[in-house]
């Protein structure tokens, strides 16, 4: 990382607002990326300025290796805090409390350990109730709302103001951001129903005046990128109002949206209030029946023809910024009508993605219990293969010395637990096959490496079944392990098979290079791997593998 560059601390770093900004920004700061996702599934570059971490914000300890991670690369300025749970049940999920505010209350102690110049927290004007007509949501507003994601977000709010002392810390009120794809999720389900044949392709809901504000994702980086330059001249605690002063109305988006699609506004059939209630109460029984909820939810209706209006002007002075009117939604949905038309696969992706919210990932889940149990996990499966009733059955391993047996079983369930975090087998597939190469050159029977490796997978296995919390992922664990372990005794068949057919001249090559055989050189490798912010380590350590298999295979 260049040290010469400010770093910043972003959360929800795999998220629609994470990777744009991550993609707009690497070339000018040092990024320390913390999200659920691997930095490969979130499909965000490799850049010699980002340490990506995969993490649960909600968890406390792997957030200490992150602290460590940041100072050994210079420090951070700034924490972007966008992590965050939010599903459109409007109903009370326990991520709520575990991610928003206990995972805040973490990014919050974390910061203070760095050392951090400025807090930037993304709260949501979806907090604060709807103003009566004729006013507006302010920089002064509450955050009264009094829904789950709205309690979450305001907890977040106190945790920040209390946390002042230890930092200058903005309070960040999003509108609704989209993208050129779209990426919200209502605006795309609008789209999907008003430009389509189906029965209710010209229904609006009340009047049509249903209204919120809208900011595009570029005016949403730039407003960021404001904070941190302004922050200094910034009071030690703010709030700001990232949105337009003006709303836009789903008849609003109804005429633009089919005025671009179609050439000409369609007219809509305003369906009055309670005739759209009784329509979606239906809608969502039958949904419910047949197992497909709609996207539109009774609690929805609530807010038919109200207006979310919003005043923004003080945030605009104090920050020398305003929207740009070219981002302006109205006049931006002809770019989303031609990505939609002109990209359509690469739209509907985007868009089914963001409409999935994953309350808890199961991998993490596993992850975090695989990374509390590890030494205690090491020392099970070290007893066992070390049995006296195993003697003959692993006869070589017991002839490894006490400390070279555990950093390899380490090694081993380090490895695993990597696949777990990434869902990527790729480092997991290329030792094994080196490890085959290897045991085959010592003469290790095919049969004794094959039920070390099941061992090692059916010990993880168990112990992870009899863990409570883990009742709703037997499937994952069965995929993320067993899976795993089965692929690895493929590769080394696979590797015994074809050593067994190549002639003594070309064994003694092989016999020849050199691998990893000393407890200190297989700590080193264990050590690398554990550095949870260290994804490009990993990257590394894969690429030396694969030059390994090139040599044995010419």
């Amino acid at each position: 990382m260049d040290k010469n560059l400010p770093g910043i601390i972003v959360t929800g770093a795999s998220g629609f607002i994470g990777s744009h900004f991550l993609e707009a920004v690497m070339g000018d700061f040092r990024l320390f990326c913390l999200a659920r996702r691997s930095q490969k599934e979130a499909g965000v570059p490799v850049n010699p300025n980002i340490r990506w971490t995969q993490v649960d914000i909600a968890k406390w300890d792997p957030l200490r290796e992150v602290v460590s991670c940041i100072k050994k690369n210079g420090g951070a300025d700034y924490v972007i805090h966008l992590a965050g749970y939010y599903d459109f049940s409007n109903t009370p999920n326990p991520e709520y409390e575990r991610t928003n505010v206990n995972g805040t209350r973490n990014i919050l102690k974390l910061a203070k350990l760095v050392g951090i110049k400025r807090f930037i927290f993304a709260s949501s004007l979806a907090a604060c109730k709807f103003p009566p007509v004729g006013q507006a949501i302010t920089e002064d507003s509450p955050p009264d709302a009094d829904f789950p994601y709205a309690w979450s977000k305001r907890e977040g709010e106190r945790m920040i103001t209390e946390s002042a002392e230890w930092f200058p810390s903005a309070i960040i009120r999003l509108a609704a951001v989209y993208s050129d794809w779209c990426e919200y999720p209502p605006v795309y389900m609008f789209l999907k129903t008003w430009l389509s044949q189906i029965w209710n392709s010209r229904i609006l809901g009340g009047k049509g005046e249903s209204a919120v504000t809208y900011i595009h994702i570029n005016d949403l980086i730039s407003f960021f990128l404001r904070v941190i330059q302004k922050s200094e001249d910034l009071p030690r605690l703010c709030i700001l109002n990232a949105s337009p002063s003006h709303t836009t109305s789903h008849m609003d988006l109804y005429k633009s949206a089919t005025h671009y699609f179609y050439g000409q506004e369609i007219k809509p059939i305003k369906m009055p209030k309670i005739v759209a209630i009784q329509g979606m109460a239906v809608r969502q029984f039958i949904g419910k029946l047949i197992g497909k909820p709609p996207f539109e939810r009774l609690w929805m209706a609530r807010y038919i023809d109200k207006k979310l209006n919003i005043d923004a002007n003080a945030t605009y002075r104090q920050l020398n910024w305003k929207p740009t009117p070219r981002y302006d939604i109205k006049r931006r949905l002809l770019f989303l009508i031609e990505n939609m038309k002109n990209h359509s696969t690469v739209w509907d992706l985007r868009n089914e993605v963001a409409l999935k919210r994953i309350a808890r990932r199961p991998n993490m889940a596993i992850y975090n219990a695989l990374f509390e149990a590890r030494e205690n996990l090491i020392n099970e499966i070290y007893t066992y293969i070390r049995k006296e009733e195993f003697n003959e059955r692993f006869r070589h391993y017991h002839k490894m010395s006490e400390s070279v047996l555990k950093w390899y079983i380490a090694l081993i369930l380090q490895l695993i637990t990597t696949v777990v975090r990434t869902n990527d087998r790729t480092l997991m597939r290329n030792y094994a096959q080196i490890i085959g190469y290897r045991r085959f050159i010592e003469n290790f029977d095919l049969n004794e490496v094959r039920d070390a490796m099941q061992s090692i997978g059916d010990i993880i296995r168990q112990y992870l079944q009899k863990l409570p919390e883990m009742n709703e992922f037997k499937q994952n664990i069965y995929d993320s392990i067993i899976l795993t372990i089965q692929l690895v005794v493929d590769e080394i068949e696979d590797s015994f098979e074809h050593l067994a057919s190549q002639p003594p001249e070309l064994l003694e090559k092989f016999s020849k290079i050199s691998l990893p055989t000393e407890s200190v050189d297989l700590e080193r490798i264990v050590h690398q791997l554990e550095d949870i912010c260290q994804d490009v380590l990993q990257d590394r350590l894969s690429r030396e593998i694969q030059d390994f298999r090139k040599a044995t295979i010419k």
